[in-house]
């Protein structure tokens, strides 16, 4: 699963329009942590790929997604996750590198995901210029998991269904019985289609690499339920779907 948005703050519009010639490039997208030893900590990279100064911060809030990838965050308990430097003004062409460093419970029982954002903050225009200022704050997901255990993702429902463009698709009901977060995209996935006499007339199986090419992460939370519909194409023929999931964990 990648977040990335793009918000406009606008002033108000005279003789022309105005627009910041800076954008960012941000990496990783998806950062594990560990309460403890060296994996307690990760960076963010932040490339000013344009010529002026980029200001930006870096925020964190705690994040629980709903069954269809919703994200619901909020502020309590966000504090587990320091950001140093949480503000910073980067040069043309330069990187700045942000550390994110669990500080909460060493003996953390249950996963915990954040979502961080790097987000641009708006500059002071010329004076007597007025316009719009195009600022970029992207997101990145980092979850901390403890240090013992392995997800359990385990398929408890199928359906097929139909796409906004009428395609048929496969949609696989995961949930996560551990305490430990797991990804989709960690996980080898086989379909199978049978006929209403139960004769098989259709199987595939794809890989991590192929999920996350095409689905993005993935995230599943401890004790927590996701719907993914499947982006891959399913033959006209075949009335039952059933899905098979083995774990290898993203590398």
């Amino acid at each position: 699963m990648r977040l990335a948005k793009a918000f406009l703050v606008a002033a108000a519009m005279a003789a022309g329009l105005w627009s910041t010639a800076n954008a960012m490039s941000v990496t990783p997208v998806l950062i594990d942590l560990k309460p403890g030893g060296q994996e307690a900590s990760g960076q963010i990279r932040v490339i000013n790929t344009g010529t002026g100064e980029l200001p930006v911060a870096v925020t964190a809030k705690v994040a629980t997604l709903g069954a269809d990838g919703e994200i619901a965050t909020s502020d309590d308990g966000a504090d587990d996750l320091m950001i140093f430097p949480p503000q910073a003004i980067i040069k043309g062409g330069a990187t700045q590198v942000f550390r994110v460093q669990w500080v909460g419970d060493p003996d953390l029982k249950q996963s915990k995901t954040f979502v961080v954002s790097v987000a641009q903050q708006p500059v002071a225009m010329p004076q007597g210029v007025s316009g719009i200022q195009l600022l970029y704050d992207f997101q990145v997901i980092v979850d901390v998991a403890p240090l013992e255990g392995d997800p359990s993702l385990a398929v408890v429902k199928t359906e097929l269904v139909k796409d906004e463009k009428g395609a048929r698709r496969a949609a696989v009901t995961v949930t996560d019985n551990s305490n430990v977060h797991g990804y989709l995209s960690g996980a080898n996935l086989r379909l199978e289609l049978e006929d209403a006499s139960g004769n098989r007339v259709w199987s595939e199986s794809y890989t991590p690499e192929e999920l996350s090419g095409k689905m993005g992460i993935g995230l599943v939370q401890p004790h927590a339920t996701r719907r993914f519909v499947l982006p891959f194409d399913l033959p006209v023929q075949g009335v039952k779907l059933s899905a098979d999931i083995s774990y290898e964990g993203r590398s």
